[in-house]
């Protein structure tokens, strides 16, 4: 008596989880400014020049609760391929990235070349109090960020969210 093989089950596709979402909102203490301006050494450069602009606001984490760290260091990269003629063909992941290091929180965060003065004249008046940052949850010590906010101060939403 021969008998059948048993037909194999069909095997289901797993949906990816969807990420949850998680408010990020840092108190400014202190900031720094930084710009380079050099010669390209490339083997193959684009430009004959390379200049860096970055800023960076370190303060204390507010939200959200239960991290093991309280600082927080974010630094802003003003970026050309930014400006809004250029990034109609930009296809991104994410607009920059938390990191969760032995002296508290790294963030790296591209924005757009031309918003760089109007935050350094905010943050030279001692105006900008909060940055508000939305991505997701930490996970392997990393979290992507997709919005960022600088704000004078924070609303009843911003506190009920975070």
């Amino acid at each position: 008596m021969a008998t059948e093989p048993k037909p194999k089950a069909v095997s289901k596709s797993r949906r990816k989880a969807r990420e949850e979402i998680v408010d990020y909102i840092v108190a400014i203490e202190d900031w720094d400014c930084g710009y380079s301006f050099s010669l390209n050494v490339e083997r193959l450069p684009i430009d004959p020049y390379h200049e860096f602009r970055h800023l960076q606001i370190k303060g204390r984490l507010l939200t959200p609760a239960g991290l093991k760290v309280e600082t927080a260091e974010i630094s802003l990269l003003p970026s050309s391929d930014l400006v809004e003629e250029r990034r109609k063909d930009l296809t991104p992941v994410a607009l920059g990235s938390l990191t969760v290091g032995p002296d508290g929180i790294l963030g790296n965060i591209g924005i757009p070349w031309d918003a760089l003065t109007p935050i350094l004249q905010m943050l030279i008046a001692g105006r900008f109090k909060f940055v508000l940052m939305r991505g997701t949850r930490f996970r392997h010590r990393t979290a992507k960020l997709n919005s960022l906010r600088i704000e004078t101060r924070l609303t009843e939403d911003d506190v009920s969210v975070g």
